[in-house]
């Protein structure tokens, strides 16, 4: 995930061979969590309902892979009511939905289940879609992702590459924000913001964001696929710079090495999970 609090208190087996790490969060930081999670989402009727079927939805997308027994270990709810849950017979009251997505979101390592997801793949190139064939695993990776982002306006999500353009969909549908790419070639009639930077000693790179698309009143999420050197998404930061919209959270989904640190150091870069590089 992207807070490291919490120890690890099970290993789970799950579909495909794959391994899932539980945390065990404090009380203190699932009630903190849970708290934030109302706030934001007792606006109205609607969203209160919103969050009850999310709780839902996330038992429905971890039941495949983990037994009742499993979810029971990770919510504290038993088995009996997490079955109907997750089988869309009754749906979480407001206040069970903020425990079950706190608890859900506070103890899952993403970083150990994207790390081994790669690993899985055994390929020398990382592709994110690759990654992320399979849209079970998309889609709760998206809801984490909503859920820690839970009190942040965000009305614009910034795709640095087309390979991150599914989980900015799904994204986008939460946040109801529409998605800018960023472009590697710039069209006739169309204005941009624009940005040069070396990206080998023989490889100059030129980035494009429709300037008719982003202005100053703009808070936006920058979701990145994978990062190496750090030279590219720094070059998307200095195109944003020049919009002058505000940039509420920056997230890699795949940070490769630690080359990337020293030159993103100032930017409060959220790396989901750091796979080791090796030549």
């Amino acid at each position: 995930m992207i807070h490291d609090s919490g120890t690890v208190t099970h290993v789970f087996r799950v579909r495909g061979g794959r391994v899932l790490v539980v945390k065990k969060p404090s009380e203190a930081e699932v009630k903190a969590f849970a708290q934030r999670l109302m706030e934001t989402h007792s606006r109205s009727k609607a969203d209160r309902t919103k969050m009850r079927l999310m709780a839902s939805e996330i038992l429905r997308l971890l039941k495949p892979s983990l037994s009742y027994r499993d979810l029971y270990e990770i919510t504290g709810i038993p088995e009996s009511v997490l079955c109907r849950y997750a089988r869309g017979s009754i749906i979480p009251s407001f206040e069970q939905a903020a425990q079950i997505l706190s608890r859900i979101a506070l103890s899952i390592d993403l970083s150990y289940l994207l790390r081994d997801l790669v690993e899985k793949e055994k390929s020398p190139i990382i592709d994110l879609l690759r990654v992320l064939k399979d849209p079970y695993v998309a889609r709760l990776l998206s809801i984490i992702l909503v859920l820690e982002l839970t009190g942040k306006e965000v009305s614009k999500i910034i795709a640095t590459a087309e390979a991150v353009l599914p989980l900015a969909t799904m994204l986008s549908l939460e946040f109801n924000a529409p998605i800018i790419l960023v472009k590697r070639k710039s069209y006739p009639g169309v204005q941009y913001y624009s940005t040069s930077f070396m990206k080998s000693p023989k490889d100059v790179e030129t980035l494009y964001l429709d300037r008719d698309l982003l202005s100053r009143r703009d808070k936006v999420l920058v979701l990145s696929d994978v990062v190496y050197s750090g030279r590219t998404l720094e070059a998307v930061l200095e195109l944003l710079s020049k919009s002058r919209a505000e940039i509420t959270d920056i997230i890699v989904v795949l940070g490769l090495g630690d080359m990337w640190r020293e030159r993103l150091e100032e930017y409060n870069v959220k790396v989901l999970t750091v796979i080791p590089f090796t030549i």
